[in-house]
């Protein structure tokens, strides 16, 4: 794949270079000639360093999958050169039981340590969350913290036509409660940004499944980027027994935390870049704010839908969220929990990432031939 990128960012870059550089110049043929005599040395240039780049970073990809126990603990080692590190990257750790887990991601930034914390839990209230975010040095502490509890999915008719659940307007047909699990599996998989954390967390019946992703590096998961300051969610609801044909399905999702909460119509990740179509729930802490955040489609039997949501605040800390989805035979939608304003120079490196590491010099050297051209031609007029 990265031999792939590394041949195609090549391509991109000299066509882009080849349109500019005749608009800048003209049409005569002596002009022509100049630019095709430069372009030939870049491509030269740039296909032997692509071609060093991508020997470079197709040795070592590892697909293996490691199946985890019940009771587990796993450290993030990619094996990266340190001249590769990217300054976001976290060390994992991971603790797993058959009714909890415990995912922590460690960066140490000079006398400070930064922990992002997940500690997942199953039982009679349902699947619960407690995401915290602690700094610590050697004199002082501090913890942010809030909690998201999936509990119920609700058959409802949607009395009113907005396609939200509305207990006051809205029939509840059914409720089932998420309370009855099948033991946590943990599964790791190795790959060339390093290691990914699976969860899964299904009902006993099968119906409800949560499956849970989390990485100490920027990591592609089925075409969304996950990174080190979150942790993505897959609700996946297969074969609910729908008893009326037009009605609809809303999972109820409670947010607590210590601190007030604003509704987000664009996320952190939409912001830099990372993502779209974003909506959720910013749990307001002064440097650090937490979110619960979903994406506002969803997948029903293969065909993309849109995910209304409603929320009702039932305190200044407590709101009960509802995720409305259409009827289907599975249900895929993809929420995401985790701290923003985490991540150092956000922006650059998912681009850079894209781009291949080293193809970045490639662009710089690009750049340098441009100018030079339009130096050479306005000398020459």
């Amino acid at each position: 794949m990265k031999a792939f990128l590394g041949r195609s960012s090549t391509i991109f870059l000299t066509l882009v270079i080849y349109n500019l550089t005749e608009s800048i110049i003209g049409d005569s043929m002596q002009k022509r000639a100049m630019i095709n005599k430069a372009l030939l040395v870049m491509l030269l240039f740039l296909l032997v360093s692509s071609m060093a780049t991508v020997n470079a970073q197709t040795t070592g990809d590892d697909d293996d999958d490691n199946e985890g126990d019940d009771t587990t603990t796993t450290e993030d080692d990619s094996g990266n050169d340190d001249e590769d590190d990217d300054p976001n990257e976290r060390q994992v750790e991971v603790e797993v039981t058959a009714t909890s887990a415990l995912i922590k991601s460690k960066l140490e930034s000079g006398a400070n340590e930064h922990v992002f914390k997940v500690e997942v839990q199953v039982g009679l209230n349902g699947l619960e969350f407690k995401v915290s975010y602690e700094e610590e040095n050697a004199t002082t502490e501090t913890e942010r913290e809030f909690e998201v509890r999936f509990s119920k999915l609700v058959e409802f008719a949607d009395s009113n036509g907005d396609g939200v659940y509305d207990n006051e307007v809205d029939s509840a047909i059914q409720t089932i409660d998420l309370s009855s699990f099948e033991p946590i599996q943990y599964t790791v998989k190795n790959g060339t940004n390093g290691q990914l954390h699976i969860f899964d967390v299904s009902t006993t019946d099968g119906v409800f499944l949560s499956r849970l992703y989390a990485s100490g590096q920027f990591t592609d998961v089925n075409g969304s980027v996950v990174a080190p300051n979150e942790v993505k969610i897959d609700v996946i609801i297969r074969d609910f027994n729908f008893t009326e044909s037009d009605s609809y399905l809303a999972l109820k999702v409670k947010l607590e935390s210590s601190t007030e909460t604003e509704f987000e119509h664009e996320t952190e990740d939409e912001q830099e870049g990372r993502a779209e179509n974003e909506a959720g729930v910013e749990v307001m802490t002064s440097d650090y704010p937490g979110f619960f955040s979903w994406k506002e489609t969803a997948k029903i039997d293969g065909v993309t839908y849109p995910v209304n949501a409603s929320i009702d605040e039932i305190s200044a800390n407590e709101q009960e969220i509802y995720l409305n989805y259409r009827q289907g035979s599975e249900i895929i939608h993809d929420p995401k929990l985790g701290f923003e304003n985490v991540l150092i120079d956000p922006s650059a490196l998912p681009i850079l990432n894209l781009l291949g590491g080293n193809n970045f010099l490639l662009i710089a050297v690009a750049a340098v031939v441009i100018v030079g051209l339009v130096v050479v031609v306005k000398r020459r007029t």
